[in-house]
């Protein structure tokens, strides 16, 4: 296909995505599989400039207006210098970059900076500026099963770009694009995908042998997998949420990693205590798989309790970049109450002497640090044992917060 109609394949997607309210992995797959004539080396193209584009929109906007550019892909592939790969490195004139808004610039929202900045006073932009670059692809070895250094040896033997992470012991980055689920490693229970920033929430919870242990906001259940992966499949995990289409995937992925101690049971009751687009109403759970109230759960003592709260998404954005252009300031609040909400009613799940873990894929202090002030200021039973803030810029991760509380 020639250039020119790959770039259009590329602007047509582009407009879709920002119209879309689904993810736009979600809108890319779907695009490419009704467009079958389109050839594995052109949809990594298509896929890579589209992505890149919604990276660094506001600089591809700047640059279509400063040259009367019509459509905001081709303004990105200029800025690319016409080399589509995940890793693209904006190629224009420094000066005329160097004029525009800091904001603008390193690619986010003008607000969205100052919030940030109120943390990273003098890197903030330096962060936002590392999120405009791809991510890698994060595994999570199951030492369990097996060690890094012979998952590495094996994906090196099919020459395959990796390298391990800098502060998870399980951790590998890998560089290109490779089918991870079609992967022998992973359909054979050896690695799990999960980025080495999401790794060290789990690390942070300091789970131990024979625990009671809850995942209140578990999803598709990554970091239960992690915590029973540490705890040596030992003790009991009950993995929780409100949405069975998500958490159904937890027992065949602890099947595949051969884990047994890990329970899952859907929630009901309080659903307005979470976005509604982490919601999904329809329930096809089948038999034997328990719906709780959270009054009944809240009757349950846990050594260790997990409140990953759905949040703003804005530490993922290298991979998913539309919420740093969609979200607003009263979207943030209304994240933030929702999840203090969350925090403050399984905080009564946490047996005494037991550790109340918090955590987000977000970078704004008014979804983590303020959360975590807020709701000790109404638990003075509770004390603040570690807090820590990831991102790409510091830790080459994704952006994620974790705090660890201790129940007096």
């Amino acid at each position: 296909m020639k250039t020119e109609s790959l770039i259009g394949h590329t602007s047509e997607i582009v407009r879709i995505m920002r119209k879309s309210s689904q993810p736009a992995d979600a809108v890319m797959s779907e695009y490419l599989r009704a467009r079958k004539y389109v050839g594995a080396r052109d949809r990594r193209f298509i896929s890579g400039l589209a992505f890149y584009t919604l990276r660094i929109l506001s600089v591809a906007e700047a640059l279509a207006k400063h040259k009367q550019i019509d459509d905001v892909a081709q303004a990105a592939y200029e800025l690319c210098g016409g080399e589509p790969t995940d890793n693209f490195e904006l190629n224009t004139d420094d000066a005329w970059l160097s004029s525009l808004p800091v904001a603008t610039r390193v690619c986010t929202q003008e607000w969205l900076l100052h919030e940030t900045g109120r943390r990273w006073k003098d890197d903030a932009a330096d962060v936002w500026q590392s999120m405009m670059h791809s991510a890698p692809v994060g595994l999570r070895v199951n030492l369990r099963r097996t060690t890094r250094d012979k998952v590495l040896k094996a994906l090196r033997d099919e020459n395959i770009s990796c390298d391990a992470g800098v502060h998870a012991s399980a951790a590998i980055n890998v560089h290109q694009r490779i089918n991870v689920l079609q992967h022998p490693l992973y359909e054979e229970g050896f690695v799990e995908i999960q980025d080495e920033g999401s790794q060290l929430i789990a690390l942070a919870c300091a789970a131990q042998k024979g625990m009671h242990i809850l995942d209140a906001c578990a999803g598709a259940g990554g970091k239960t997998l992690h915590l029973a992966d540490i705890i040596n499949d030992t003790g009991t995990i009950i993995a929780q949420d409100i949405e069975w289409q998500r958490l159904k995937q937890v027992p065949f992925r602890a099947r595949r990693a051969g884990i047994k101690c890990i329970t899952v049971q859907t929630v009901q009751g309080n659903e307005d205590t979470v976005p509604r687009s982490a919601r999904n109403d329809s329930d096809d759970r089948p038999r034997g798989v328990p719906r709780f109230t959270r009054n009944d759960a809240a009757s349950h003592a846990f050594d260790l309790v997990l409140v990953d709260a759905p949040c703003s998404g804005l530490g993922t954005v290298r991979r998913m970049p539309m919420p740093k252009w969609r979200l607003t300031m009263d979207q943030a609040k209304r994240y933030a109450r929702k999840q203090l909400l969350l925090l403050s009613r399984n905080a009564s799940r946490v047996r005494s002497g037991g550790a109340l873990v918090y955590s987000t894929c977000s970078i704004l202090p008014t979804e983590n640090e303020d959360i975590i002030d807020r709701f000790l200021k109404d638990h003075p039973n509770f004390t603040l044992e570690f807090q820590q803030q990831y991102d790409p810029y510091h830790h080459q991760t994704d952006g994620l917060f974790v705090a660890r509380l201790r129940l007096a």
